[in-house]
């Protein structure tokens, strides 16, 4: 009985052991180096195809003055549109038409790069819009100008508007003037009225009925960038959160700034977003 429980153990030690024993004498002839190096060469090939594939498109100037809403899908692709974006941007046409340069700027498959080497040759026509009755109260507000005995266009400042007048306004009800509003308080007032095509969640259609019947005149409230506080700042819509903070950890380190270029010294404000908010700031 002794003799066979030994046996048997021996057994069970040979089972559980040998297949190690066979993998470290018997070892595959590939090392940790090969794949390494293998599998760096594959994530550099995939890399190269990416930026490749994400390379800059060669967007053409327009060939002629035209309205842009006679230019075909062939056309469009041309002047360096994928298919993909030349369909869409012509359904977008057919239900909204292409009226002016700002609502063609808000159209997200047309890109800024193309538009603006075309944006010369470009064609739209002007019309004229006959006041809605709404307009009969607080004229104080508004500017009455006749341009011929059966049209009259009656603005309202913008910069200036309740939103009471604003709901007055063709196209727009409660929840888009209270967005007029509150962009309008963010920017500390609009310089443009094609700055209201930068007002996410608003309707393209609902702005354009409306512009015919707004104006600005009045100035609007800088920011004093030797004074204004981080809090306010990054309220504005064309700074981010971290480049309100990098201007005043500048701003800190400086003391104060001497000129408003100063703040181009930050890495994260580049040329773009320098002249956008030029306007809204002082020192």
């Amino acid at each position: 009985m002794e003799r066979g429980a030994v046996l048997w153990c021996l057994i069970c030690v040979v089972a559980i052991f040998l297949p190690r024993i066979e993998a470290y004498l018997f070892a595959p002839d590939i090392t940790y180096e090969w794949s390494y190096e293998e599998e760096e060469n594959c994530n550099f090939h995939s890399k190269q195809g990416s930026l490749n594939a994400g390379a800059a498109p060669n967007y053409k100037k327009l060939w002629k003055r035209c309205a842009p809403s006679s230019l075909s899908f062939e056309d469009w692709q041309a002047l360096g549109l994928s298919q993909k974006q030349a369909a869409s941007l012509l359904r977008y046409r057919d239900k909204y038409g292409l009226n002016s340069l700002a609502q063609m700027r808000s159209i997200r498959v047309l890109p800024s790069a193309l538009l603006d080497k075309i944006a010369d040759s470009l064609i739209f026509k002007k019309t004229s819009h006959v006041a809605p009755k709404e307009f009969a109260e607080n004229k104080e507000h508004y500017e009455v100008p006749q341009t011929s005995k059966e049209t009259k266009i009656v603005r309202l400042e913008l910069n200036k508007a309740t939103e009471a007048m604003l709901v007055a306004l063709p196209g727009i009800g409660h929840y888009t003037a209270i967005k007029i509003l509150s962009y309008r308080d963010q920017l500390g007032g609009f310089l443009a009225l094609e700055q209201l095509f930068e007002i996410k969640g608003l309707p393209i259609e609902a702005i354009e009925k409306a512009l015919p019947y707004l104006d600005i005149k009045s100035t609007i409230q800088k920011l004093k960038l030797n004074e204004v506080s981080y809090e306010r700042l990054k309220r504005h819509p064309y700074l981010t959160w971290n480049q309100a903070n990098s201007i005043i950890k500048m701003r800190t380190q400086k003391g104060q700034f001497q000129s408003i270029e100063e703040i181009k010294e930050s890495v994260l404000i580049d040329e773009e977003t320098y002249k956008k908010l030029l306007p809204y700031v002082s020192l």
